[in-house]
């Protein structure tokens, strides 16, 4: 490797050379940082030498050779056919027995007779790892070499060592000796260096980063080079730039290593104390290693170059060693009254049971990383809290704790606290808000009873003083309701008021998730769904930011609900899909009623049966059919089967949902419309009496007068009448059900209609109002109605008829005027309407009659709601 920013020291090394070959010589100390280049510069000295002829001796110490005795000593007599025998006591002796030092004055006459023949070139490399007793052997050559022709080269990061010092100050005090420090490389250094790998534009641009990185260590550098090869970023740090910093601390003395654990052990609160106190070395000796570390080009200060460094300098620690590093740190920590959550981080990463004392400050950093919805984090800081404490009401709250964090993310792991906490709950070790959470949590997985037995004890908090906790516990009644209707009272109907009070204060995953879906549905019952679909966006939104599993499943749920009262099935069934798979069965409990029904609905009227089939096969809990998720389930699932023709199996279903509604006091015809849906399969089945008996039970209820459920209720009675009466039915349910907003209804409308003209012998008009029941039939995608409008249509196109091609040939304003005169209206009311003169409006009608193939007004029929009349 070329020696950038070292050439001045080669030339000094050459320099000293030069001199000692010619009888004066000389000592060099080439110190440096670890892999700062200092065996380069030094072989690159000895290629000089051995190529000017003079005789090159070389040692390389290592620590794992510095206990053996002389070990440095006796490579340097291999190099030069020298035999060395020696026996030596002690092995860390620092001072030579009276033998030792005569063997080594023979060895040094011995290699001063070599010096006498040609010149002499000693080098020993990585001089720190020398044993002790080579240290002193070295010293005293040194000693004798002032008129010798020999160059004694000692490199090393000397001072590393415990003895280095002495031997550092020793060795430099001698006149002759020249002490050259190798620095880290400079910013235009990197950047020649990586000019031999990359081109110089990306050598110049990337100098600074890549120096920023390794500090100025020509090794890091080279690794960042190898990981930025190919690389869409550059300096790219990988597993060479990794293990070249690996390399480095292991390279180097172990104080160094040990100091490099505890400052990443220690992390962002990593002082020159704390450090001491882990690694467990003098404040002193810890500067001086940091000091190291910075040259090695690892740190700056107290902090890794790169978190990656750090992550692998921990990974690499042993397992026992980083165990009690973390303990140490979290004590230590907590003893300077650090952060609890800096605390927990240690504590958790190991993982083990802790101290009384580590109970609070656990709970406080899963508190602080919950409303930083760092969740699963704060899953962990409680499970180890729980695992270390044995206090009844401790556990109790922690398990508290830890339900409500598996409420956001993973509700199917609530199951498993239940019986302590309802234990503790029995043993009044609960507050307020862990009771009525507990009572939700036993309802939602259908274990009512137990929620009813838990509720009996907070009775008196629906007139606390403290208004967050009486709602949480009206919250908690109605939710209980809903889960056991045969075992609680109704609450009151939550009006929009107070539904729209509770999803302005609704913040995933801190507030409570049933309260803001039973507020959802007070607006959709309202018929708000425009309303309802900007909270669930809303909502949605923020519950993905903050990865709320449970409230992402329930808001697709809710939103798949509003799909289907709009028509919108394709959206529907998409939603229903997403919240089943957003949170699995079991996280679902009892509620899962809700999407599979909405589900089994989209999925039928798409025309998509086998995807219906498949949901209702899907298990689920016995409890669901004592919840009022199950009415709406067995609605759904008579639909399916109504769709696949079997009308008992349908007619049992919608009965059963019915019976229900009725005896639960939830009959509500626009959200449970089972009363249209029976009385349809009578019409069927010849019983249009009882049809109209049941439909005209609809429209009398308490929320019929709604446009839905009215144009429904309407649409059905239509079909139990005689052709003649339906139209007028037919075209009020029209108008009702598009200011409803319910496309798939609309579309039914349009279909009846056409099929009312076609059993009329109006073919023209029937087929017109099929058209149009088709395009929203393929608008919605409803494609169980569209394989039903097919056929007829296709039927009435080999009848013929002008009507459909009359109605595209129809400007805007005739069709506002036949809409209008086909509902009833005179010329003069249909010209005050419009704004325009009986002359006009009669000229209007006679295009319109021509363009249609008609010739009465009595053959007109609407072609549009009347809201199209002022489009």
């Amino acid at each position: 490797m070329f020696l950038i920013e070292r050439e001045h020291l080669l030339s000094e090394l050459t320099a000293l050379y030069t001199a000692s070959s010619t009888g004066s010589g000389r000592v060099a100390l080439v110190d440096g940082g670890v892999a700062s280049g200092k065996t380069e510069l030094v072989n690159a000295l000895a290629e000089r030498a051995a190529a000017d002829g003079a005789l090159v001796l070389t040692a390389a110490c290592s620590l794992a050779e510095s206990a053996i005795p002389l070990g440095a000593v006796n490579q340097l007599c291999h190099g030069a056919d020298l035999r060395l025998d020696v026996e030596v006591g002690d092995p860390d002796a620092t001072t030579l027995r009276d033998d030792d030092a005569r063997l080594l004055e023979n060895v040094c006459r011995l290699l001063l007779d070599l010096a006498a023949e040609r010149p002499l070139v000693v080098v020993v490399d990585d001089v720190q790892f020398a044993d002790p007793l080579s240290l002193q052997a070295l010293l005293y050559l040194q000693r004798r070499i002032r008129a010798a022709r020999v160059l004694l080269v000692l490199s090393g990061c000397v001072s590393a060592r415990p003895a280095g010092a002495a031997f550092h100050a020793e060795l430099t005090r001698q006149p002759h000796c020249r002490h050259l420090r190798l620095l880290p490389l400079s910013r235009d250094g990197v950047g020649r260096l990586l000019a031999e790998r990359f081109t110089p534009e990306v050598a110049r641009r990337f100098a600074e980063p890549a120096h920023a990185l390794s500090g100025g260590n020509p090794m890091l550098v080279h690794a960042l080079a190898d990981d930025s090869i190919g690389a869409s970023d550059f300096p790219a740090v990988g597993d060479a730039f990794v293990h070249a910093a690996l390399a480095c601390l292991h390279r180097s003395d172990p104080r160094l290593l040990d100091v490099a654990r505890a400052v990443a052990a220690a992390g962002s609160r990593a002082s020159t104390d704390l450090v001491a106190a882990l690694a467990d070395v003098t404040p002193a000796a810890t500067r001086q290693a940091v000091t190291a570390l910075g040259e090695a080009g690892l740190v700056d200060g107290h902090e890794f170059h790169h978190p990656a460094v750090r992550a692998a300098v921990l990974e690499d620690c042993p397992p026992d060693v980083l165990e009690a590093l973390r303990h140490k740190a979290a004590r230590l920590l907590h003893d300077d009254a650090a952060p609890a959550a800096e605390v927990a981080a240690h504590l958790v990463a190991v993982g083990e049971p802790v101290e009384p004392w580590a109970v609070p400050v656990l709970v406080t950093a899963a508190a602080e990383a919950a409303a930083e919805d760092a969740t699963a984090h704060a899953v962990d800081c409680l499970d180890l809290a729980l695992a270390s404490t044995d206090d009844p009401r401790e556990r109790a709250a922690v398990e508290a704790g830890l339900v409500r964090l598996h409420w956001r993310s993973k509700p199917s792991s609530v199951l498993r606290h239940l019986t302590s906490l309802q234990d503790a709950a029995r043993a009044d070790l609960l507050d307020a808000r862990d009771a009525l959470m507990l009572v939700r949590s036993l309802a939602w997985y259908g274990r009512p009873d137990d929620a009813a037995e838990v509720l009996d004890g907070l009775d008196h908090l629906n007139e606390h003083p403290d208004p967050e906790i009486a709602a949480d516990h009206l919250a908690t009644v109605d939710w209980l309701h809903h889960c056991h209707p045969d075992g609680t009272k109704p609450t009151d109907r939550l009006s929009l008021d107070r539904a729209e009070e509770v999803l302005q204060r609704a913040r995933p995953g801190d507030s409570i998730l049933v309260a803001v879906w039973a507020a959802l549905r007070a607006l959709i019952g309202a018929d708000q769904l425009d309303r309802a679909e900007d909270w669930c966006q809303r909502l949605h939104e923020e519950a993905d930011r903050r990865e709320v599993a449970s409230w992402r499943a329930v808001l697709s749920d809710v939103r798949a609900e509003i799909a289907l009262r709009r028509g919108d099935l394709a959206v529907a069934q998409r939603y229903a899909s997403q919240a089943l798979t957003t949170m699995s069965a079991t996280s679902w409990g009892v509620a899962i009623g809700s999407p599979l029904a909405h589900l089994v609905l989209a999925a039928t009227m798409t025309g998509q049966p086998e995807e219906a089939d498949e949901a209702l096969r899907r298990p689920t809990p016995a409890a669901l059919r004592r919840t009022l998720f199950w009415p709406r389930y067995l609605r759904a699932r008579g639909v399916h089967y109504d769709a696949a023709d079997r009308q008992q199996a349908a007619l049992a279903d919608f009965r059963a949902a019915g019976e229900l509604a009725v005896r639960w006091d939830v009959d509500d015809p626009s959200t449970l419309p089972w009363r249209v849906d029976l009385a349809r399969v009578h019409v069927r089945q010849g019983r249009p009496e009882r049809a109209r008996e049941l439909l005209t039970e609809h429209l009398a209820l308490p929320g019929a007068d709604s446009p839905r459920a009215k144009g429904m209720g309407l649409r059905a009675l239509a079909s139990a009448c005689a052709p003649k009466q339906r139209q007028a039915m037919l075209c009020e349910a029209m108008d009702l059900l598009h200011a409803g907003g319910d496309r798939h209804e609309l579309a039914h409308a349009f279909a009846d209609l056409s099929q009312t003209g076609q059993a009329l012998g109006e073919f023209g008009r029937a087929k017109m109002m099929g058209r149009r029941a088709l395009q929203l039939a393929e608008g919605c995608h409803a494609g169980l109605l569209r394989k039903k409008l097919l056929p007829l249509h296709d039927a009435l196109d080999e009848r013929g008829g002008g009507a459909e091609d009359g109605l595209a040939a129809l400007s805007d304003a005739e069709r506002r005027v036949v809409n209008l005169a086909a509902r009833g209206h005179t010329n003069r009311e249909i010209g005050h309407k419009l704004f325009i003169t009986v002359s006009t409006v009669e000229q209007h009608l006679t295009r319109a009659y021509r363009k249609l193939g008609i010739s009465r007004r009595t053959d007109l029929v609407p072609i549009g709601p009347t809201e199209e009349v002022f489009a």
